[in-house]
């Protein structure tokens, strides 16, 4: 697959730009193509270099979570860009209020039995997700930068049930793992969905820098799941699925 490197606009589809073995080519891709194969035409011609052609299949895909391309360099980092069909207003919400995210917190088994957050700058929030073996693991940090809806920046440390800092060895992990790390969420409207973007930036590379994208990887199909559960066709009305209650 290939990086596609630009792309125009036509009244019935979308033509993309590519290059391999040194030479430009192209393909042409309806709308109703570009819906079939669950890519979003406005984001396709905004931000182009996001996508990769795979020309034999005549499909358009998404790059791959991690380091977006080769070409990046990002031992230490941590980088995930991901679509959610629904308004960003909710997926905010999602991200931010207790009751949504311990419904989603943590891998693929795991659960998520407490969660408190303090939504303010130098607020601080406390996480807990417990293994399906019952192993507890607690997350802490203090919010850095707060844009309404926009961006979240906040620090990122292993911590106790109390919230104090503790070193990664705490929890059997590696003594390369920093004390803190720095973790950046933004969101940003398209056309109804939101493409979220989420940097984890400080974590070495090797086995726990891996094992920490698929844990986020996992974390963020569960949130598209609550997503799913919780969003309306037509006026898009947004609901909270828990409890009974309804937001």
């Amino acid at each position: 697959m290939e990086q596609i490197t630009r792309s125009k606009k036509y009244q019935n589809g979308i033509q993309v730009f590519w290059t391999e073995e040194g030479n430009e080519k192209n393909d042409f891709f309806s709308y109703d193509a570009l819906v079939e194969q669950r890519i979003n035409a406005l984001d396709l011609l905004n931000n182009p270099r996001l996508y990769l052609m795979n020309a034999p299949g005549h499909r358009i895909e998404f790059a791959a979570p991690g380091c977006s391309f080769p070409s990046k360099t990002c031992e230490d980092e941590i980088l995930i860009t991901r679509f959610f069909d629904a308004p960003r207003e909710f997926v905010w919400r999602a991200w931010t209020e207790p009751e949504l995210v311990r419904m989603w917190w943590g891998p693929k088994d795991y659960t998520c039995p407490s969660c408190t957050i303090d939504l303010r700058i130098g607020g601080s929030y406390l996480y807990c997700m417990r293994s399906p073996e019952g192993r507890d693991i607690w997350s802490t940090g203090v919010f850095r930068e707060i844009v309404l809806s926009e961006r979240l920046v906040c620090t990122d440390n292993f911590a106790d049930e109390k919230g104090n800092v503790v070193p990664a060895t705490s929890n059997g992990m590696s003594p390369d793992i920093p004390l803190e790390m720095i973790v950046t969420v933004t969101f940003e409207d398209q056309s109804g969905r939101t493409r979220l973007t989420l940097r984890h930036a400080g974590l070495p590379a090797g086995e726990m820098n891996d094992l920490t994208r698929a844990g986020w990887n996992e974390s963020l199909d569960k949130l598209a799941g609550i997503v799913a559960r919780n969003v309306f066709r037509g006026k898009r009305t947004v609901r909270v699925v828990g409890n009974g209650e309804k937001a």
